[in-house]
């Protein structure tokens, strides 16, 4: 196989922006404060939020280390009385593993205090009248039975792409130009259902940011004008799962999404109603004036914190 076929494109941070900006017709719509208000850190909000909502990658973790302080901070609010809740877009594996993750980095979180974009896609799939054989990006311990019944894993062998009756992209990592280039192939043969469990363009690991499925997923809406089915921040469905789990009655002026992220989690969160927490320093927009894309994109967080 040639390396044109095996190495995968790069992003860099203010790449990953403006291509969110450029699909951000795709993306929902939503309304912001004017301004956002600055703060050191979430500990400042324990009087006003009662909720946080908590994005994974640079908010709780910078690839597999916890972010500085993350760990102190989570046992801080829950001594406040409040509730916390991980809302993230990392679909590789189940939740259960994540939360065994982040008990490994300090944080625990019980199961029903973690929402992935897989949960969402899953709950999609199960929602549907037809049963299909779902060809699905992912890796070995995806653990692609615990979805639901007639997923594979997609590989390099074209008739994999033949069979499928519908695609699935829910982890990038073991996925290839190549792999791409076979699903816009099979695509363009023949038209069929695609669903993305997790809509990120890139996240932030520690040497730099890896590519997600929704850039893949983008990137076969364009070449096919096929559009994907998303599941998982910004768009609604992860959200209202979130809200599911909440005591009824929650005042959503009192939740906050917290995310390092303007077109996933900010975005996001202002489409639900909840209030919006920007978290600086961990995560895409580290190495970025923030305040300018803030003003280019008009997706205003109410506050900003340099910190976890």
């Amino acid at each position: 196989m040639s390396d044109a076929a095996t190495a995968r494109p790069r992003l860099d941070a203010a790449g990953a922006c403006a291509r969110y900006e450029a699909i951000r017709p795709r993306l929902p719509q939503a309304r912001f404060p004017a301004a956002a208000v600055e703060l050191a850190d979430l500990g400042a909000l324990a009087d006003e939020i009662d909720v946080f909502v908590l994005d994974g990658f640079g908010v709780l973790n910078i690839g597999e280390a916890p972010v500085p302080d993350a760990p102190e901070r989570m046992a801080a609010l829950r001594a406040r009385g409040r509730r916390l809740v991980v809302l993230t877009n990392s679909a590789t594996q189940p939740s259960r593993e994540t939360a065994r993750k982040y008990g490994k980095l300090g944080m625990r979180f019980a199961a029903e205090e973690i929402v992935s974009s897989r949960d969402a896609m899953a709950a999609a799939m199960a929602r549907r009248s037809d049963r299909l054989n779902w060809g699905v990006a992912a890796t070995a311990a995806s653990e692609l039975d615990e979805i639901g019944p007639g997923c594979f894993a997609l590989g390099d062998d074209p008739a994999d792409y033949a069979r499928a009756t519908g695609f699935a992209l829910l982890s990038a990592n073991d996925w290839t130009p190549a792999r791409q280039a076979l699903l816009v192939a099979a695509l363009k043969d023949r038209p069929r259902p695609v669903l993305v469990g997790n809509p990120d363009l890139v996240a932030p690991r520690e040497n730099g940011l890896s590519l997600e499925p929704g850039f893949y997923a983008h990137a076969l809406w364009d070449e096919t004008g096929a559009a994907p089915e998303f599941h998982g921040k910004p768009y609604r469905d992860a959200f209202a799962m979130v809200a599911a789990r909440l005591p009824a009655g929650t005042d959503p002026k009192r939740v906050a999404m917290v995310g390092d992220t303007l077109h996933t989690d900010i975005l996001g969160g202002a489409a639900q109603g909840w209030r919006t927490v920007l978290v600086r320093a961990h995560g895409l927009l580290r190495a970025l004036d923030h305040h300018a894309l803030i003003r280019e994109t008009g997706i205003v967080p109410d506050f900003i914190v340099e910190t976890t």
